[in-house]
């Protein structure tokens, strides 16, 4: 016994460091530090972009327009007003807002949480830093995205279930604050009601009850959802008009392959967490806590096969919640916690992918502050005048955002870039039926017309072109065969095209685009 002392000791003081409120310090400063280093990713950069043309007066999904559903801008009206009556840039603003919501999240959760299992103040210790490092570092490139300020506004519910599912008597107003974060969740995609009725009936089956159902932050949770449906068609009905054709015709039925899903994306790392997990629970029954999160966690990565993109943010919220319910189950003081600690899959699979996470979620390219691509922003300063007023004919929205709010610029297209027309012909190339064909058709010349529209009626400064290909494709479709007169090519970025008006048709920039 004696031989084993040194290591025991040297296992306790690592304890006792992570659980140490230095160590929570220690990782909020690298959080913030990580977030100046770098930028908000393309995705939050556009919906930035969009909440300032709604609070502006433009009609969204009219004067704007994207496929998601309004609380994917309303969220960040707020913090545009803040910055706006601040004198402040909005993403500073924005970013130290999510900060804020996430210690109230976590504050929240373990209020919550206390009035369930007992646990030691090192455990409490441990479990909090492991939050902060999953809900503030880990996120990197997926800070502030919807799935990151989803995840943070459902964390109070699932430690309600949590804390009820072992016992505790949570607080009627706490339970419908929760219900509440729940019930905003599920407004930013409706997939991620799956991560609170998965856990919720998976406690209902076990105790044999529908009590974990029938409870105030499920109502409070539903009335927001039904709420917010009713006041999108009422006060957004652009979005039922626009939108839903072109989620249900265009948006959801681009889809990766099921083996790129599988194999190519962070899908591998959710699984290997979830498998890893039941292998190490076994042989006893996990706690409640880590059922609830593991649970929450399949549910995401069933939303992530269903939306069918593979992209890193649709990955995050499962990924995190599957090592939360590992930090749950083996950072404990119980005796199962310490044989966990013990196995090779806590150190072989649960630790690497833990420390690994944030680069998981792009950290190294925010500590280099790496462009989406890398010369653009510098090529497009080289030929544009200040404060350009930009458009993209592109696929992809990160050709046309961060670049033009970091230039200074005024985003003049309605969409983020001709992602339907190039889902369309993408579509239309498989063996489909005539009418479905037709449908297609008209949804790609519907957005190349209204690129040309946009280009016409805005009279962008700089059109930020994909590359070579995209271009002879688009001024091919008689919609867009003239886009490009009065402009000529004066830069480029790689493969990338930097199209700006020719001199004589060159025209003094908008008063509101300093």
């Amino acid at each position: 016994m004696k031989a084993d002392t040194p290591g025991a000791d040297a296992a306790s003081k690592l304890e006792a460091i992570l659980a140490s409120p230095w160590t929570t310090l220690a990782l909020v400063l690298i959080a913030i530090g990580q977030q100046i280093a770098g930028h908000l990713d393309c995705d939050v950069s556009w919906f930035i972009t969009f909440a300032e043309r709604y609070v502006d007066g433009a009609v969204p999904y009219v004067d704007i327009t994207d496929p998601n559903p309004p609380a994917s801008f309303l969220v960040l009206a707020p913090a545009i007003r803040l910055a706006r009556a601040l004198g402040l840039a909005a993403e500073p603003v924005v970013a130290g807002l999510v900060f804020f919501s996430a210690f109230l999240s976590i504050a929240l959760s373990a209020v919550i949480l206390r009035s369930g299992a007992p646990r030691s103040r090192k455990e409490w210790g441990l479990i909090a830093n492991a939050a902060v490092f999953l809900l503030l570092v880990a996120p990197a490139l997926a800070f502030a995205e919807r799935e990151h300020l989803a995840l943070l506004a459902l964390a109070p519910l699932l430690a309600t279930l949590a804390a009820s599912a072992e016992g505790g008597r949570v607080a009627r107003p706490l339970r419908i604050v929760a219900g509440l974060g729940g019930g905003l969740a599920v407004c930013f995609k409706p997939f991620f009601a799956l991560a609170i009725i998965a856990p919720a009936l998976a406690i209902a089956y076990r105790e044999r009850s529908l009590r974990s159902l029938l409870t105030a932050e499920m109502a409070t949770a539903v009335g927001v959802c039904v709420a917010y449906g009713v006041a999108t068609l009422v006060f957004f009905p652009g979005y039922a008009h626009y939108a839903l054709p072109v989620i249900a015709d265009v948006y959801q039925p681009s889809r990766e392959t099921t083996a790129n899903l599988a194999f190519r994306s962070l899908a591998p790392v959710n699984l290997a967490l979830l498998g890893a997990l039941l292998i190490a629970s076994a042989r006893g029954v996990a706690p409640a806590a880590v059922r609830v999160c593991a649970f929450a966690s399949a549910a995401f990565l069933a939303s992530f096969f269903l939306q069918g993109k593979g992209w890193m943010n649709h990955a995050y919220p499962g990924v995190v919640l599957a090592l939360l319910a590992w930090s749950l189950f083996a950072l404990g003081d119980d005796p199962r916690a310490k044989a966990a600690r013990e196995g090779r899959l806590f150190k072989f699979v649960f630790l690497p992918l833990l420390i690994a996470a944030p680069f998981e979620f792009g950290a190294h390219m925010l500590w280099v502050n790496a462009e989406e691509h890398p010369g653009l922003r510098a090529a497009i300063e080289r030929v544009a005048p200040p404060h350009p007023r930009v458009i993209a004919m592109a696929r992809q929205l990160d050709f046309g955002h961060p670049v033009t709010r970091q230039l200074g610029g005024v985003w003049v297209g309605r969409p983020n870039a001709l992602w339907v027309a190039s889902f369309a012909a993408y579509l239309s190339k498989g063996s489909i039926d005539p009418e479905r064909r037709a449908l297609l058709q008209d949804y790609r010349r519907r957005d190349l017309a209204g690129f040309a529209e946009d280009v016409r009626l805005g009279k962008p400064d700089v059109i930020i072109v994909e590359d070579k290909e995209t271009r002879e494709w688009a001024i091919k479709q008689p919609e867009c065969a003239t886009v490009l007169d009065g402009y000529e090519k004066t830069g480029r970025s790689e493969e990338i095209e930097i199209w700006t008006r020719k001199a004589r048709d060159a025209v003094a920039p908008s008063p509101g685009a300093a």
